[in-house]
């Protein structure tokens, strides 16, 4: 539907039939104070402007029992945030559910790794392509049934018995989250707020700490009850999942818009910035699986070991709500480039120095290595800013899951030539991504 007002605003406007929702979409690309002369003249003119992404402007008629039925921005930051906790304790529920299993059931270690793998690839495969659904058909509520599914696909396995039920849930369990990630990410792309890193990284930092939790709450409700105690991890997943259902219908018509057909025009100018989340992947993952490892090779104790880890866990978290504030006053490419150059001669003296030094360079290595994370996930939905859920499930779904497999790489190296070469390999990659990185197209966001 087009809508035209005459006047000073003589435009067109492309409005949803309850008028919920209206879109500016200049044919060019216009400057940020041109941009800011549209909005005024638009809420001059009895329009709210609720939506900016990367070139265009939404706006919703000025119409207070339409806002009031709409869910704010701090809101739908919340709601989603909320979400991600959950989400990703399914994310990190099988590796503390596995000694379990290998008890109960008698598997071996290779059988239980492929639980993972398994969990793993479908998640890691499946989020470009039900990103890409997302942005075609704008599916509210598959984020919440996402959430659903998993809850109840991992409360499934503490019920069957045999290895092939297993197997089964752990590959269609790894939907789950394929399914929230591309719809969450998008709405939160969407709030209306010139600081778009620093809410990425609140998003994301809500992930880090579902996934931090889950080790504990998985291994509380094993130890407590047994295998049987899997059927309550499905709890989290059914309320937040219902939660996020009932309340779709009050995120706005953001999602509502002209779909675009991918081309390779699309995805080409993201090829440097998703080898650079794969190197970061890989290196992360790489020293999150080793460096307990490195640490009882040094005479460290176990517990010692993994409170290190710990450590490093947290900086990463401070690290990325750092970097995603500093990319909105700095720039996306500056903030990403300053820390990759930084956490590679971390690494290089934490590996070479003992004591405080060694334990501050890994404190600052965790939080300039991941200071990056939010940042890079908006580069990405600038440079596809017209296929936002696409663009999610390739940042946290394809690269994460390639740059995983990396691990196996840094495995060999340290079978044949000892993991503290194989730790030192990490800083290529590290100053491989930031070199890359000044090569990454930004677009610069109209915000």
């Amino acid at each position: 539907m087009l809508l035209k007002k005459k006047g000073k605003l003589n435009t067109e406007l492309r409005c949803d039939d309850d008028y919920a929702c209206c879109i500016y979409e200049p044919t060019v690309e216009v400057s940020r104070r041109k941009m800011d002369e549209i909005v005024a003249l638009f809420m001059n003119n009895g329009f709210f402007a609720c939506y900016r992404p990367q070139g265009m402007l939404w706006f919703r008629p000025n119409d207070k029992d339409i806002m009031k039925k709409q869910l704010s921005d701090r809101n739908i930051l919340a709601l989603f945030t909320a979400g991600h906790i959950v989400d990703d304790i399914y994310m990190n529920a099988l590796p503390p559910f596995l000694p379990v299993l290998i008890a109960s059931s008698g598997l071996s270690f290779t059988a239980a790794g492929l639980l993972v793998t398994f969990f793993t690839i479908t998640s890691s495969v499946s989020q470009p392509f039900l990103g890409l659904a997302i942005d075609r058909h704008q599916i509210r509520w598959i984020g919440a049934f996402g959430l659903i599914w998993a809850g109840v696909l991992f409360g499934l396995m503490g019920l069957v018995t045999g290895y092939v039920p297993l197997i089964i849930l752990a590959t269609l369990a790894g939907i789950g989250p394929a399914m929230f990630h591309p719809h969450a990410l998008s709405a939160v792309s969407g709030i209306a707020t010139g600081a778009k890193g620093r809410v990425m990284s609140i998003f994301i930092i809500g992930g880090n700490i579902g996934f931090a939790i889950s080790p504990v709450l998985i291994g509380t409700l094993n130890s407590l009850i047994g295998q049987e105690g899997m059927i309550i991890i499905a709890i989290p997943g059914l309320l937040m999942g219902l939660l996020i259902w009932k309340l779709s219908t009050r995120l706005g018509s953001g999602l509502k818009t002209k779909f675009y057909p991918l081309s390779m025009s699309d995805i080409r100018p993201t090829i440097v910035l998703i080898i650079v989340a794969i190197l970061r992947s890989w290196v992360y993952f790489s020293v999150l699986s080793y460096l307990p490892s490195y640490f009882v090779q040094l005479g460290s104790s176990v517990l010692r070991s993994n409170s290190m880890l710990s450590l490093m866990l947290l900086a990463g978290v401070a690290g990325q709500f750092t970097g995603g504030t500093l990319s909105d006053r700095l720039g996306r490419k500056e903030v990403t480039i300053g820390s990759f150059l930084l956490a590679a001669p971390m690494l290089l003296i934490f590996l070479h120095s003992a004591g405080l030094v060694a334990m501050t360079a890994l404190f600052l290595f965790g939080f300039s290595v991941m200071a990056s994370f939010s940042v890079t996930m908006v580069m990405m939905h600038e440079i596809m800013h017209r296929h936002i859920g696409m663009a999610s499930g390739i940042m946290i779904g394809f690269a994460l899951g390639v740059g995983g497999l990396g691990v196996m790489l840094t495995g060999i190296i340290a079978d044949g030539f000892g993991l503290f070469t194989a730790l030192n390999v990490l800083v290529v990659g590290l100053v491989a991504a930031g070199i890359l990185t000044r090569f990454v197209p930004v677009r610069r966001t109209q915000t």
